[in-house]
């Protein structure tokens, strides 16, 4: 059965996940236990898995036995960590005087399907375990029926999204808190990062909070963005910043001066093309050159 597991492909009812790094720094503790294992198999890091899970498992779960499987798999290294339940069952025996029957509380079947998993597999595990699949067959195989404390608590993860999907999400959030927020603070701070951001943020894993820290967003920046996210805990969900696909939904920006000027340029090269040459009080002047290479009437 832990070969089945060891081994097994692709499954409908697993689901990938990244652990959670610190804020500021790549690391989490949970990943840090599975590296060590990983490297050193013996059982004083072993135990220190099984002691974090201990520590995490809510009243619910009961007793169970924890399974570390350390190897290679093909080109990779593959550590497996899987948790059964224990069972309650009849033990009846026959003798001379008749049936004896005892119940038993903590039963390890061996045929059991109800387990929970994970799964890290890679050639470098300590630059790239950050990455896995995990499975609860005990909550029949669904994502939203995962118990919260194997991947939430025990595991600091969190589901898996694409790149792609992470930042469009940022991006959708960015561009309606800088339309419906009628403060110029706010919609400055914004503009400026998104000229910025394709560079800094790079394939780099991060969530919106830490991209609004890194700017330095004020708190009425902050909540603007975060007012615009279908639920507050995409506020700190994690995902890798794709450049590509932040200058595709947020290609260009523009400013509109109260003379009626609309300024606009690539968000990335906006203020290489334009420069502030003078400003008094509220008053900026922006200046650029070079030849006209079109000229066109459209709407506004």
């Amino acid at each position: 059965m832990l070969k089945a597991i060891y081994s097994a492909g692709p499954d409908a009812r697993d689901f990938d996940i990244t652990f959670n790094s610190n804020s500021g720094s790549q690391q989490n503790d949970c990943r840090d236990l599975m590296i060590a294992y990983q490297q050193d198999p013996k059982k004083k890091n072993g135990r220190a898995i099984a002691q974090r899970l201990q520590s995490m498992t809510d009243n619910r779960s009961g007793i169970g036995l924890l399974f570390l499987i350390s190897g290679n798999y093909g080109l990779n290294e593959r550590l497996v960590v899987s948790r059964f339940p224990t069972d309650q069952a009849i033990l009846a025996e026959v003798d001379s005087t008749g049936l004896d029957v005892e119940f038993l509380d903590r039963v390890f079947v061996k045929r059991m399907s109800s387990y929970k998993a994970l799964l890290l597999d890679d050639k470098n595990p300590a630059a790239n375990f950050w990455n896995g699949k995990v499975t609860d067959r005990q909550a029949g195989g669904s994502a939203e029926n995962i118990s919260d404390y194997w991947i939430g608590d025990f595991l600091d993860a969190d589901f898996t999204e694409t790149a792609a999907a992470g930042t469009k999400r940022l991006v959708v959030a960015l561009k309606n808190a800088i339309k419906n927020n009628p403060n110029l603070e706010v919609k400055g701070q914004i503009a400026s990062a998104t000229t910025l951001a394709p560079t800094t943020f790079k394939n780099k894993n991060t969530s919106i909070k830490e991209f609004c820290d890194h700017f330095g967003f004020s708190h009425s920046t902050q909540q603007t963005i975060k007012n615009f996210l279908k639920k507050p805990s995409l506020f700190e969900k994690k995902f890798k910043f794709d450049h590509k696909e932040f200058k595709d939904k947020a290609p260009y920006r523009t400013v509109e001066i109260d003379n009626g000027a609309i300024l606009t340029a690539p968000s990335e090269d906006f203020e290489k093309v334009f420069t502030v040459r003078e400003r008094k009080g509220d008053e900026v002047e922006y200046a650029t050159s070079g030849r006209i290479s079109d000229q066109r009437l459209t709407k506004k």
